[in-house]
C-alpha cells in the first residue's frame, strides 16, 4: 500500500501536479478575477435551508483576465497568426528602454499562450554590466511557484557551481530562456520559443553583460540556432543589435550535476574555463 502511494506521488511529480485540489473543480483562471467564497455550513440541529440558485459566471478567455493586456492584432482584436504574435513581442520588447520597462512589458504581454498557464512571469534579475549573465532553461516548478530565477534545488546547485568562482551570486545577472513555464514542464514548442525570443534578446541588450553563459540546451538553441554547435570548451560570440559581439559559452545546466560522472566532469571543466577567463580578463 505504501509503495503504491509513493508511486502515485512520483507520477504526480512527473506530470507537474503541484497544487492540491478539493472535491469541487475550480477554474483558477476565473479565480484571478475575483475571490471564491466557500458556502457556509448549516448549524447543527437546525433544519437545512436550500440556498438560492447562483448563476455560474460566464466563461472568459484566459487572455481577457489579465490586467492591462497587450493589444492583439487582427480586425477583432485577436491573435490570428504566429507572425503577428512574434511581431507583437518584437514591438513590446523594442519599446522597453530600461530593465524595469522590460519587466512591465513582459508582465503585460498576452500574445503567448504560456502566460495564461504559468503562475509567475520569470524576470531577469541582477545588476547591469555584470561580468556574467547566466541564462537557464525554461522555468521549472520551483521557479514558477516562487517567481524567482534559479530557485529551489536548481539554485542550490548553482551556488555549488559558483563556489570556486571569484564572484558572488549577487554580482551576476540571472535569467531563464523563457519567461513562463510550459504546462507540466513539457518542452516548449518552436512557436513558443520564437515568440519569447525578442524578450530574451532585449534583456541581454538592456542588462549588457560582459559575457554570456548559456546553461542548457534551450538557451543555446534559441540564441545560437539549431544548426550552430554549442561551444562548451571555448568562447564564441553572439551579435546583438545595439550591443555588438558578446562572448558566449554554453554549458550543462546545474541540475545535470546529478546526471552522471561525465556530466559533472564537463561542468567542472567549463567552470575552470570561466574562472580562468575572469581572472585573466576582468
Amino acid at each position: 500500500m505504501m509503495h503504491d502511494a509513493l508511486s502515485l506521488l512520483r507520477l504526480y511529480t512527473e506530470w507537474g501536479v503541484d497544487t492540491a485540489v478539493t472535491d469541487t473543480a475550480t477554474d483558477h483562471r476565473l479565480s484571478r478575477a475575483g475571490a471564491h467564497h466557500l458556502p457556509r455550513l448549516p448549524t447543527p440541529g437546525k433544519p437545512r435551508q436550500s440556498a438560492p440558485a447562483v448563476q455560474a459566471p460566464p466563461m472568459v478567455a484566459p487572455h481577457t483576465l489579465r490586467q492591462n493586456p497587450t493589444p492583439a492584432a487582427g480586425s477583432e482584436g485577436g491573435i490570428t497568426s504566429l507572425g503577428e504574435s512574434i511581431a507583437l513581442a518584437q514591438q513590446a520588447a523594442a519599446q522597453a528602454s530600461t530593465p524595469d520597462a522590460l519587466r512591465t512589458a513582459m508582465e503585460q504581454f498576452d500574445a503567448c499562450s504560456l502566460r495564461g498557464t504559468a503562475m509567475h512571469t520569470l524576470l531577469p534579475s541582477g545588476p547591469t554590466n555584470a561580468p556574467l549573465m547566466l541564462i537557464g532553461e525554461a522555468p521549472d516548478a520551483d521557479e514558477d511557484r516562487s517567481g524567482h530565477v534559479f530557485a529551489g534545488l536548481c539554485g542550490t546547485l548553482l551556488d555549488t557551481l559558483l563556489a570556486p568562482l571569484p564572484l558572488e551570486r549577487s554580482q551576476l545577472t540571472l535569467a531563464t530562456a523563457l519567461p513562463w513555464r510550459p504546462p507540466g514542464g513539457r518542452p516548449p514548442s518552436d512557436a513558443e520559443q520564437r515568440i519569447c525570443l525578442p524578450f530574451l534578446h532585449r534583456a541581454i541588450t538592456l542588462f549588457a553583460p560582459r559575457r554570456l553563459v548559456l546553461c542548457g540546451r534551450l538557451p543555446a538553441t534559441m540564441l545560437l540556432g539549431k544548426d550552430t554547435p554549442a561551444a562548451r570548451r571555448e568562447w564564441g560570440t553572439l551579435a546583438l543589435p545595439g550591443l555588438g559581439d558578446v562572448p558566449v559559452l554554453a554549458m550543462r545546466h546545474p541540475l545535470q550535476l546529478r546526471a552522471s560522472p561525465t556530466a559533472r566532469r564537463e561542468i567542472w571543466q567549463t567552470l575552470m574555463l570561466v574562472m580562468k577567463t575572469l581572472r585573466d580578463t576582468p
